[in-house]
C-alpha cells in the first residue's frame, strides 16, 4: 500500500509538472503581457536577428511618417464588454474608399500599417481605417485571440464604418499574418456587408492550431503538447485553438475576390499554408503572390513593386 501512494504521489507530482509547463507555454503565446524569452522566440520565429535593427529602423521611420501625417481615433465596445481603438488616416482629397487594416501576431495597428498607408492614402488617394484588436495597441483584453475573437470584433467595426461614414463607401479588407486569418475568418463568415469589395490575406495561417503544430519539432516537444496547449486555452482564454481559427474552412466559403500573399522564405507561418488556402478558396476570382526573397511578413518591404501592382490590379477590377 506504501508502494502504491508513492507511485500515486509521484504520478501525480509528474501530471502537476506537465500542467504547469503548458501553462507556462500558454501565457508565452496568448497572454498580452507575456514576453517570449528570446531563446523560445529565436526558436518559434527561426529569426537569428541578423535584420532586427533594419527592421526596428523601418518602422522608427514609417512610424514618424503616420505621426506626422496624423490620424483620427475611434473607439467601439465590443460583446465582451471590451473597449477597442480605431484610427483613419484620410487623404487630401475625399474618397468613398476605405481600406479595412488588420494587424498581426503581437503587433497593433500604428505598428503594422505605418508601412502601407503611404501606399493608400497619398498614392492612391484612399482612407484607410486600421485598428488594434483586443490585447493589443490601446485597446483592452487580456489574451490574443488568434483571429477567433478579432474576427468577431472586425466585423463589428464594418457596421461601424458604415454607420460613421456612410453605407455608400467601398470597403477592402487587408491583413497581415494573424491579421490575415483575421479577414480570412470574415470573408468565409457570412456576415459581410455587401459594399465589402476583396480581401487581401498577406501571410496567413491556415489555423492558429497547423500554426502550433508546425513549432512543435522545433521546441521537441511531443504533439500530446498541443493538445495540452488547447485545452488550457479553451479554459482560460475562451476559444478552441483549431475550431475557432480556421481560415481553410473560412475560405472555402468566400464568395468575394481574395488575394493571398506570402513570402517565399516565409519560415513563421510556412509558405505551404498559403499554396493551400489558394487551393481552397471558393471565389470565383481569386489569386496569389509568392515574394520569392521575402520572410515572414515582409514581402512588401522585398517586392513592394510587385505587391503595388497586384493591389492595383484588384482595384482596378473591383473598386469602382
Amino acid at each position: 500500500m506504501k508502494k502504491a501512494g508513492i507511485a500515486l504521489a509521484l504520478g501525480a507530482a509528474a501530471g502537476a509538472g506537465i500542467y504547469a509547463f503548458h501553462e507556462g507555454i500558454f501565457h508565452a503565446l496568448i497572454e498580452r503581457d507575456f514576453t517570449i524569452p528570446p531563446a523560445i522566440a529565436k526558436v518559434i520565429t527561426q529569426d537569428d536577428g541578423s535584420s532586427e535593427d533594419e527592421k526596428k529602423r523601418i518602422e522608427k521611420e514609417n512610424l514618424r511618417w503616420l505621426t506626422e501625417y496624423g490620424y483620427e481615433t475611434y473607439t467601439m465596445i465590443n460583446d465582451r464588454g471590451q473597449t477597442l481603438h480605431g484610427y483613419l488616416m484620410r487623404p487630401e482629397k475625399e474618397s468613398k474608399v476605405y481600406v479595412f487594416g488588420s494587424h498581426g501576431y503581437r503587433s497593433n495597428g500604428k505598428g503594422e500599417w505605418c508601412h502601407y498607408a503611404k501606399h493608400y492614402v497619398e498614392e492612391l488617394g484612399y482612407n484607410i481605417f486600421f485598428v488594434d484588436h483586443q490585447a493589443a495597441g490601446e485597446s483592452e483584453g487580456r489574451y490574443i485571440g488568434f483571429s477567433s475573437y478579432e474576427s468577431k470584433d472586425a466585423i463589428r467595426w464594418l457596421s461601424f464604418m458604415n454607420k460613421e461614414f456612410g453605407s455608400d463607401i467601398q470597403i477592402f479588407l487587408h491583413g497581415i499574418s494573424m491579421g490575415s486569418a483575421t479577414v480570412m475568418l470574415m470573408t468565409g463568415s457570412g456576415q459581410l456587408p455587401e459594399n465589402v469589395k476583396f480581401t487581401v490575406a498577406d501571410c496567413g495561417f491556415t489555423s492558429a492550431y497547423d500554426e502550433f503544430a508546425c513549432k512543435l519539432d522545433a521546441l521537441h516537444l511531443p504533439e500530446a503538447s498541443l493538445s495540452f496547449l488547447n485545452a488550457i486555452n479553451r479554459r482560460k482564454a475562451g476559444y478552441d485553438l483549431k475550431k475557432d481559427t480556421n481560415a481553410l474552412e473560412a475560405v472555402k466559403k468566400a464568395k468575394i475576390p481574395m488575394l493571398f500573399i506570402h513570402g517565399g522564405k516565409d519560415d513563421f507561418v510556412p509558405t505551404y499554408m498559403a499554396y493551400q488556402l489558394h487551393e481552397a478558396c471558393g471565389s470565383k476570382y481569386k489569386d496569389i503572390l509568392i515574394v520569392p526573397e521575402a520572410d515572414h511578413a515582409r514581402s512588401y518591404y522585398f517586392g513592394k513593386k510587385d505587391y503595388d501592382a497586384k493591389l492595383d490590379e484588384f482595384i482596378s477590377k473591383f473598386i469602382d
